[in-house]
């Protein structure tokens, strides 16, 4: 057994991404979960906890400047100042003298903005309220104060209006399919990178190149789950030569299950609890004996191992793991490699079993052969 440290292997990358597009699936469910939540989120804040709705007046003025007496004086001016003009007392007094009574000063202040001013002549003037009439009273003060206002200022000679609107509705949840996009693209990427945390933690056996690079245990073959027949030959002809003279061989199964200890002849079939040991077990161990020879034997047993079993591991010409391929067998791989240690068994071989075929042809090139009659063709 190798030192264990499989995540220093470094990282195969026609291998991740064949690992991960099975799990694409996960990363396309978080996209959804994580844009469904954020679009919610921002949907109970922008409506719910947003209050009530506001009503909003655009007005536009002309500003006029005393360029006779001051010269270039706009240059001193932009959308950031004449918003805090729009706050200040030397405005808001001469608003308040065309409001009638119970507006505040606090509630004009408050409810004025000024938008994007693209000429500094020209003032988009808002009036924000949670009232629509509220806001059309204001905005009909400021067309009096802001006229009074640009009398009684050095620098300017005018502000004329040009437009009142009516207060409309200012919408809301304007933003719901930016909150949505973000979702999607956060959940798409925290997902993935779980994904990639447990793919550098993950000892399980998928290929060949995998199990080598942690036992030192050749691998005699594999057996896929749909009898992929290359591979079939492939093992056949590695068991006849490496097993060659082997009477008597033990098949220890590599799932590791908790099961109580059993060596029983393959081929036999009703051995008692043959059916605990997994079927591609018990095929790789009849292939093993057909491939040795006439009169192999080929028994297979599983851990935790008894003082019969022990024995009979020790006696037999040739011990195989019967390796299955998948998700999770890494940990307990090692552990029944570990066992076999410490009673002196030494592995001559392994198979891997339960092979995933689409993978294996994925990653390794291979096209799936059609047999037909006798004939074999490529596909």
């Amino acid at each position: 057994m190798r030192e264990e440290k499989f995540w220093q292997e470094g990282m195969d990358g026609k291998r991740f991404a064949l690992c991960l597009f099975k799990k694409g699936w996960i990363i396309l469910a978080a996209a959804l979960a994580g844009a469904a939540v954020a679009a919610g989120i921002y949907l109970f804040a922008a409506l719910v906890l947003g209050g009530k709705p506001e009503y909003q007046v655009f007005s536009q003025y002309r500003i006029y400047f005393d360029k006779e007496k001051y010269g270039e004086i706009e240059d001193y001016y932009n959308a950031y100042t004449w918003g805090e003009i729009m706050k200040t007392d030397q405005v808001v007094d001469f608003v308040m003298e065309a409001l009638p009574e119970g507006i505040s000063k606090a509630q004009v202040k408050a409810s004025v903005s000024v938008g994007q001013m693209n000429d500094v002549k020209i003032m988009p003037l808002y009036i924000t309220t949670q009232d629509a009439g509220l806001s059309q009273e204001i905005a009909k003060a400021y067309v009096y104060g802001l006229d009074k206002f640009a009398k009684s200022i050095e620098g300017l000679s005018g502000m004329q209006c040009w437009t009142v609107e009516p207060a409309v509705q200012v919408p809301r949840a304007t933003k719901t399919l930016n909150a949505f996009m973000f979702g999607g693209i956060l959940g798409a990427v925290l997902s993935f990178l779980v994904l990639v945390f447990f793919y550098i933690l993950d000892d399980s056996i998928y290929l060949e190149e995998d199990f080598a690079k942690r036992f030192r245990i050749p691998v005699m073959g594999i057996l896929t789950r749909g009898k992929d027949a290359d591979y079939l030959e492939e093992l056949k002809g590695n068991a006849a030569f490496l097993l060659k003279g082997s009477k008597r061989i033990c098949l220890v199964d590599g799932s590791c299950l908790k099961q109580t200890g059993r060596l029983e002849k393959s081929g036999q079939g009703a051995a008692a609890g043959a059916s605990a040991v997994p079927p591609s077990c018990w095929e790789a161990g009849e292939l093993l004996s057909a491939a040795a020879g006439e009169n192999a034997e080929t028994l297979v047993t599983a851990w935790p191992f008894g003082e019969k079993e022990v024995r009979m591991l020790h006696s037999a010409d040739s011990v195989l793991l019967a390796v299955p391929c998948g998700f999770g067998n890494g940990r307990a791989l090692f552990h029944l490699a570990a066992q076999l240690e410490k009673l002196g068994i030494t592995a001559a071989g392994a198979v891997l079993t339960d092979a995933d075929d689409k993978f294996l042809r994925a990653y390794y090139g291979k096209k799936k052969r059609k047999v037909s009659g006798k004939r074999k063709q490529w596909t």
